[in-house]
């Protein structure tokens, strides 16, 4: 049987290679709730990610940060094999819980900002592109 550190490996590992291979949709979500509600929403969101990770096999990747500097903010960031799968996570039942559980208790609305992946310049690929020469003798 495998241990946390290899199930955390394959995990990882997994996601690499799917974000490789795939462009996924990935979204992150940001708010802050009122400081007297942290234990209950860290609750929810515990029980949420579960269910994700559960029932959401095309859902990649889920995390949940917390503002080191601010622990009432927390944000979401999570990464679906494609847009079918972010549509059929925006109908779950346990996101509909969640909702229902963090917005009353939130400081003004979350933010949601979908995400590209930034491609890389390849320095070489630059410097090779710059460095081509002419077939064309230079103007005078």
């Amino acid at each position: 049987m495998y241990d946390i550190f290899d199930q955390v490996f394959i995990y990882e590992v997994t996601f690499f290679f799917r974000c490789i291979i795939l462009e996924p949709f990935i979204v992150l979500v940001k708010y802050k709730i009122k400081k007297k509600k942290l234990d209950k929403a860290k609750d929810a969101i515990s029980e949420y990610v579960e269910a994700v990770k559960k029932h959401e096999p095309q859902t990649i990747h889920y995390k949940v940060f917390q503002d080191k500097d601010d622990n009432t903010v927390f944000v979401h960031m999570m990464s679906f094999l494609d847009k079918n799968a972010k549509k059929t996570h925006e109908k779950t039942a346990h996101l509909k819980k969640l909702k229902k559980i963090l917005i009353p208790i939130s400081k003004g609305k979350a933010e949601y900002t979908d995400m590209v992946e930034f491609k890389l310049i390849n320095a070489q690929e630059k410097i090779e592109a710059t460095n081509i020469s002419s077939s064309h003798e230079p103007v005078k």
